[in-house]
């Protein structure tokens, strides 16, 4: 079986799995996702990817050991890089980020990200 993807779809993974495996359609193959849930879930990969890591493409992925993590950034500083990723995932016309760190210096928030087709999607991390 072939398997080509526009860029309106992609592989489906799991969110309820901690590691992001791959999900499987009632058939036994692995699952395709198309717009908007494969945006949200492109854009969140590029946030939780550490930069340098991905397989094909090393420029994907957050910055987070050279601008984020161990050093004392900024809200601001982070919200810039992290709109940065993802206005970089394909078909996303432009994104802003609500974001606050709890008492136990985690990070979390919302992306609100517009497509190219004018949909709004929600990305909670």
């Amino acid at each position: 079986m072939d398997l080509l993807l526009t860029t309106d779809e992609d592989l489906q993974v799991d969110p309820n799995v901690k590691l992001w495996d791959l999900k499987v359609d009632v058939n036994g193959n692995i699952a395709i996702c198309e717009a908007p849930y494969s945006i949200a879930q492109q854009a969140a990969n590029e946030i939780k990817l550490f930069e340098g890591e991905g397989w094909y493409d090393r420029s994907q992925g957050t910055p987070h050991f050279a601008q984020i993590l161990g050093i004392n950034s900024n809200l601001g500083l982070i919200r810039n890089i992290l709109l940065a990723r993802v206005n970089g995932v394909d078909n996303v016309m432009r994104s802003d980020i609500d974001m606050y760190i709890d008492s136990s210096r985690v990070l979390h928030g919302n992306i609100f990200i517009t497509s190219n087709s004018g949909e709004t999607i929600n990305v909670v991390y």
